[in-house]
């Protein structure tokens, strides 16, 4: 286990989130997704054949904002998503500034290819920042908070 702790300013003192925190963060934003992908499904959705339920106009509107709601926008905005507010962690850039918005939509959209195959799972795992390639890609950094 990786203790790297670092001074922000005389007042803040940060140490780097570890992997397993910031993958259980990850399942606590995309459980808050799922449950809301199921109550429109169960109120607006289409069901079809043996796959699921599709969704058209307003509901399908409503399930992709609610996902740049969820991640690109509360991170810019607080630089927490709720998973990473319950766990006391928070994104910051490489410089210890709150990130922008530009920061977050990379990380979302690398997002994909850091858990869908793992690969970011693994590259945090190998570096001594716990970097996913998001991380990398938008200079950000993600740390735990002292209480």
């Amino acid at each position: 286990m990786q203790n790297n702790v670092i001074e922000y300013t005389f007042e803040h003192e940060f140490q780097i989130a570890s992997t397993r925190t910031r993958i259980i963060a990850s399942i606590i934003d995309f459980s808050i997704f799922c449950i809301i992908s199921i109550i429109l499904e169960y109120f607006f959705g289409e069901p079809i054949e043996a796959i699921g339920f599709e969704f058209y106009k307003m509901p399908a509107l409503i399930l992709m904002s609610t996902a740049f709601f969820l991640w690109p926008i509360s991170e810019s905005v607080w630089g927490q998503t709720l998973g990473k507010r319950i766990l006391g962690i928070k994104v910051l850039t490489d410089h210890y500034e709150p990130i922008d918005i530009t920061a977050s939509i990379t990380r979302y959209i690398l997002g994909f290819i850091d858990y869908i195959f793992l690969t970011g799972i693994i590259v945090a795992a190998n570096n001594k920042m716990n970097k996913s390639i998001g991380d990398m890609a938008a200079n950000t950094i993600v740390v735990q908070l002292k209480e």
